[in-house]
């Protein structure tokens, strides 16, 4: 946030230093705090902090985590989603309104202005945008299945755009990896430096955070081509992380009111997540050492809420939350990671019947999973050494490696933890109600503007989960 004012005050600090001639006397109508055109570096902060709070830590995070039981709703809008009283159009529709209007938005202006534009050359902007955009468009497609994109983004010219398909969706998020990685590799006249709030401009970086998203978008169509997914997320993934240095995560939030990491802000605003039962008694039945690190306890006991039966408890008086030393208003927020790379590749190896590189990527996951918890080495080889851990290659199931995997990716996760449920079933919900939608219902604001929105409703699969 500081990097977004300094930039902003610079901006309009220039834009006073120009003396008034004659020609500038027509524009004395103009707001000058509005200028037509804004500097790509200024937009490179913008959408890397939009992407991180908004499009992964908001709303769709927080129903997402509802609904793949890594939390239990025992409040308000939360509650309503864990007892499937409150699944409509509101649920998304201020994430989708804002990722279209602003991050999209700015991430194609970027593109644009950057490549052939006013500041035509800086390629480095125009690779991570790339980047940045297939992010985006992978979580409102996976959410929502078919969405705008073909003819999105066009303003007053198309109001009312037509919805691709989810499978043309996939093939242009691969499409745009592959240019922005090629654009990455260009020389280029400027990089964004301490603008881009993930890497800092590291373009090497930006570069395997792309494999990987790739893997993980091939990984995603398992059900589709089982052997070519495979095939295709493990050649990404030979391109793509090499350790947990290499890990895309948001560590620039602040302790203050309006920089605070979104979880830490609805914990302390809401408080309408709870720990779920289903998480706690995967991990207490594996004897993990992370329950004492992520959740708090409940006058000296530890106690997880039921999904779809749990009681109103917005104090926190009944059900345990999530650990003050583990979640903080400046906690890292990951996006993509070392130990998630390696469970991708496990699964790969798994589809392609090669079950020593399975195994062993398995173990590493788990690790290097361990390892980004702050786990002590003592405790990760107790963990591993443990009978239900250490199966061995020759018995180990794609829910031993889901499981490990829906563990991992708790809290800052659970849109991923529940793509990987949809697609794979894996593991059991326990919600006394029903099971999670297929999809989140599309946004009011959207359904009462565009006729074009398909007849699709939350409990319709999209289209890689079938």
């Amino acid at each position: 946030m500081r990097n977004i004012l300094y930039f902003l005050s610079i901006l309009y600090l220039g834009l006073g230093a120009v003396s008034c001639s004659d020609d500038k006397m027509d524009e004395i109508g103009t707001n000058p705090n509005s200028p037509t055109e804004v500097p790509v570096k200024l937009l490179m902060a913008q959408v890397t902090l939009s992407t991180a709070f908004e499009t992964y830590g908001t709303d769709l995070a927080w129903y997402s985590s509802v609904f793949v039981e890594h939390t239990t709703g025992v409040h308000g809008q939360l509650e309503e989603g864990d007892k499937r009283t409150g699944i409509n159009s509101s649920i998304g529709n201020n994430v989708w309104n804002s990722t279209y209007a602003t991050s999209l938005n700015d991430l194609n202006i970027i593109i644009k202005q950057a490549s052939d534009g006013t500041e035509a050359g800086n390629w480095s902007y125009v690779g991570i945008a790339k980047v940045l955009t297939a992010m985006n468009y992978s979580v409102m497609t996976d959410l929502w299945g078919e969405v705008p994109m073909k003819e999105a983004l066009q303003g007053n010219s198309n109001r009312t755009p037509l919805f691709d398909s989810q499978e043309a969706v996939y093939d242009s998020l691969i499409s745009l990896l592959d240019s922005g990685i090629a654009d990455l590799n260009k020389e280029s006249l400027g990089n964004p430096g301490t603008s881009d709030l993930l890497y800092g401009g590291d373009v090497d970086l930006w570069i395997k955070a792309a494999y990987g998203l790739k893997a993980r978008f091939y990984n995603r169509q398992s059900n589709i081509d089982p052997e070519g997914s495979a095939d295709d997320a493990l050649l990404a993934i030979s391109s793509s992380f090499e350790d947990a240095d290499d890990n895309l995560v948001f560590s620039k939030y602040v302790s203050s009111a309006t920089g605070e990491n979104p979880w830490f802000q609805e914990l302390n605003d809401r408080s309408h997540h709870a720990i779920s039962t289903t998480i706690f008694d995967i991990m207490d039945g594996f004897n993990d050492p992370r329950i004492g690190m992520w959740f708090g306890k409940v006058d000296g006991e530890y106690s997880p809420a039921p999904n779809g039966s749990a009681l109103t408890d917005q104090g926190g008086d009944i059900y345990s939350r999530a650990s003050s030393s583990y979640l903080t208003a400046t906690s890292k927020q990951e996006l993509l990671t070392f130990d998630e790379i390696k469970f991708i590749e496990a699964e790969a190896y798994l589809r392609d019947n090669d079950s020593p590189n399975a195994y062993a990527a398995y173990l590493d996951a788990i690790e290097a999973g361990l390892v980004r918890a702050g786990v002590e080495q003592d405790d990760i080889d107790d963990y591993l050494a443990q009978n239900s851990i250490a199966v061995g290659e020759s018995n180990l199931t794609l829910e031993d490696v889901i499981t490990q995997k829906y563990v991992a990716l708790w809290m800052f996760q659970p849109i991923e933890a529940y793509n990987d449920y949809r697609r794979t079933r894996i593991p059991t919900m326990n919600n006394s109600i029903s099971l999670p939608p297929e999809r989140f219902p599309y946004p009011n604001d959207e359904v009462s503007s565009n006729p074009n929105v398909p007849d699709k409703g939350a409990n319709d699969k999209v289209w890689w989960a079938k």
